[in-house]
Order: structure tokens, then sequence, then C-alpha cells
């Protein structure tokens, strides 16, 4: 594992518990939301860094595949959430 597929997989780690603490946190809720969106999406951008480099090991897969769920489980449970994350980036 070289150094895109871990810093891959800390950014998808801290994605996800931003995306977990911001159901918690009402307060801060959008500024969590951000922030693991944010870090989940250079999670991934890293592990296709890796992907691009051929690194060797399946963890270069795990961050994309975090990104994906997440997404999937955060639309699932609350879709208006969702639009308004999008909204609020807009303005």
């Amino acid at each position: 594992m070289k150094n895109l597929s871990r810093w891959s997989i800390v950014f998808a780690v801290m994605g996800a518990a931003a995306f977990g603490s911001s159901f918690i946190s009402k307060a801060a809720f959008d500024f969590l939301m951000i922030f693991g969106f944010a870090a989940s999406s250079l999670g991934m951008l890293l592990s296709f860094g890796a992907m691009y480099k051929n690194e060797k090991g399946k963890t270069k897969f795990w961050a994309v595949a975090a990104f994906f769920l997440l997404g999937f489980i955060l639309v699932w449970n609350e879709p208006f959430q969702v639009i308004r994350l999008l909204t609020w980036m807009r303005n």
C-alpha cells in the first residue's frame, strides 16, 4: 500500500465520521455535511490517483466504495437534506 492509497483511506474515514456526526449534532449540520462531502470527494480523487499509478493492493478501491455507499445511505434516509446541501453550496 502506497501513499495515495493510505491518504484515500484516511480521507474516506474522516468523511464517514463527519457524515455520521452530522446527524448527531444538529447545530453544526451544514458544516459537517460539507466537510464530510469534501473529505470523501478528496479520498475518492486520491483513490483514482492510486488506480492511475497502478498501486498494489485492493485498498485503493475502498474510498470509492465508501463514497458511493455513504451517498446511497444518505439519499435513502434523508433525501431532502441532499437538496438542502446542494442549495447551500450554490448560494
